[in-house]
């Protein structure tokens, strides 16, 4: 007489792990879950869940949203906080992530910018229409920032070479509002095209151009990159770095011979 044979793996019915829905949790222990979100994934549950964006009005989330409330720090705080992170790799400043993770299109400098951000949205958006245009361009924010382009060449030998270096400063003038008025993602946007700009009209000779044309800007993209750095003094730099420039395809020597210039 056989035994009865127990129902192998494949024909036992287990039922499935149904993940614990996170709105039943209390709104305190949402809040913090929702304190390690990056700034796109906050800004997507803002438009599509209402109970989380009662949420994410509260004050904790300035910072991760990059909040015009944010009050702007001294130079003097900066400085201590600056020393404070001394022996931190990573930068205590963060940039926007709308200027990190975006790609740039423009007719000229009075037209219109156009933004592309796959985190966001498909199709280009015009910068004076973003939500995000009024936020602030760091984190803290800071009411004085120098934009500095750094383009770098490859040469034959394969090594990268400075070949270019401008810059900008981006400065509020001090206001009865306490703190400050912090410098802006726009402001950050429009000065880093500006500085696009100018090296394509003195450089590369882009002395006209059609209706039509629209200006690709490399960034960020390939292998450029925006960071941001706070000095011993309290002062505070973004810069995009570009690697994307081939060292033989232009007469570097004569273009710049009398080194890069700097704005004021």
């Amino acid at each position: 007489m056989s035994s009865p044979s127990s129902p192998s793996p494949a024909t036992s019915s287990t039922p499935p792990t149904e993940p614990f829905p996170f709105l039943r949790l209390p709104p305190e222990l949402q809040a913090q879950i929702l304190l390690h979100c990056d700034y796109f994934t906050l800004k997507t549950l803002h438009r599509v869940c209402k109970s989380v964006k009662r949420l994410l009005k509260d004050a904790m989330f300035d910072k991760a949203l990059f909040r015009p409330t944010l009050k702007t720090l001294s130079r003097e705080a900066l400085a201590i906080l600056a020393q404070e992170r001394s022996c931190v790799s990573d930068s205590v400043v963060r940039v926007h992530p709308a200027i990190k993770h975006s790609r740039w299109r423009v007719r000229d400098m009075s037209g219109v910018i156009y933004v592309s951000n796959a985190c966001i949205d498909r199709d280009p958006s015009v910068l004076d229409t973003l939500a995000a245009r009024n936020e602030c361009a760091t984190c803290p924010a800071v009411d004085r920032l120098k934009v500095v382009i750094r383009r770098y060449g490859t040469s034959e030998d394969d090594f990268s070479h400075l070949i270019h270096e401008d810059s900008e400063m981006i400065e509020h003038e001090a206001s009865g509002r306490e703190g400050g008025w912090a410098v802006t993602m726009a402001e950050l946007a429009r000065s880093l095209f500006k500085l696009e700009f100018r090296w394509r009209i003195e450089i590369l000779s882009w002395n006209e151009m059609d209706d039509d044309d629209e200006v690709g800007l490399p960034f960020p993209d390939g292998n450029d990159r925006v960071s941001a750095e706070l000095l011993p003094d309290g002062s505070l730099a973004v810069t995009q770095e570009v690697y994307d420039y081939v060292y033989d395809d232009y007469d570097w020597g004569s273009s710049w011979g009398s080194g890069s210039y700097d704005s004021p």
